[in-house]
């Protein structure tokens, strides 16, 4: 495989923070180690900061930043990295004032941020709820108008993932919507998944949609990825589709039981994007395959954003 791979979402730091003293990016058990990014053919990786919702994610977000920065003693410059936040709970807290929101926001560059991860917070309902935009969801997106941060539709339920859209053109906010690690509820049914006007807005917007990984949202067998990208260009996406790997490993959350097996085996970690490659090139032109693996991505190159540090 001779073409990059830009990859929008895995939880590398989560595992780190599991166990700062122990765990190293070197470790294969997190599915997107540094070795494994590096023989899969990743020159941009997106890692996100992962907090679970209630007293405590503030402190999760806190000390997965702290991993990242002591990562930079692997320095090699062999790709670039972007920070991401999985769920603004680990910005602010539930009891927490909102005026701190502003400063912790405004510390970082972040390529992306979601609202929420699973369940409901003080911004919106996650992807198991039916709960839509909340007042402080509405502030936190006012804040990011115009700050070259996209929003991720990836964890939010259907009504949050509306009323975020339509807020955006209420208020005549300047913010991408994407979906970093999200597949096709067309294809597969499964509420991580998007329906159809959710997918075509992204597209229509210019936003992005990854394509995720994990088997409950993919199918049992390798076909099942081409069926997606398939749906994918039927609602026109030729120039939304890109990658959003959802790699990780080592993490023991009762949220994530459910998703076991994890992943079909022959794409199973970050090293795997030559044999996912190969899988696409028998069915789709290398144009198509370019778009997917970086080309697609690049709207989202932030340059503020961009880490050239692990």
């Amino acid at each position: 495989m001779s073409i990059p791979v830009f990859d929008l979402h895995c939880d590398l730091l989560a595992y780190l923070n599991k166990d700062p003293e122990e765990n190293s990016p070197m470790d294969d058990v997190s599915r997107c180690s540094l070795p494994l990014l590096q023989k899969g053919g990743v020159v941009f990786q997106t890692l996100a900061l992962f907090s679970e919702t209630g007293k405590g994610s503030r402190k999760e977000f806190e000390g997965q930043l702290e991993c990242f920065q002591r990562c930079e003693e692997f320095v090699g410059k062999r790709a670039q990295f972007a920070l991401a936040i999985e769920n603004a709970s680990g910005l602010l807290e539930e009891e927490e004032p909102l005026d701190l929101l502003y400063k912790r926001f405004d510390a970082h560059p972040w390529l992306y941020l979601s609202l929420t991860w699973k369940e409901e917070n003080r911004f919106g309902g996650g992807d198991t709820s039916e709960v839509g935009l909340k007042e402080d969801g509405k502030v936190l997106l006012e804040h990011m108008d115009g700050k070259r941060v996209a929003i991720d539709l990836s964890h939010t339920s259907d009504p949050l993932a509306e009323e975020i859209l339509n807020t955006i053109d209420q208020k005549g906010l300047s913010i991408l919507p994407i979906a970093s690690h999200s597949n096709y509820r067309a294809v597969k049914d499964h509420p991580r998944n998007l329906p159809d006007h959710l997918a075509r807005e992204i597209i229509r917007r210019g936003g992005v949609i990854g394509i995720n990984f994990v088997q409950k949202f993919v199918g049992d067998q390798p076909e099942d990825f081409i069926r997606h990208i398939e749906h994918a260009l039927s609602l026109g996406g030729e120039d939304a589709i890109v990658l959003g790997s959802d790699f990780f490993g080592g993490l023991s959350l009762p949220a994530l039981e459910e998703l076991d097996p994890l992943y079909q085996e022959p794409f199973s970690n970050s090293g795997c994007f030559p044999s996912f490659y190969k899988l696409l090139d028998s069915f789709f032109g290398k144009e198509l395959i370019e778009k997917i693996f970086y080309k697609n991505s690049q709207i989202l190159l932030n340059p503020g954003a961009l880490r050239e540090s692990l």
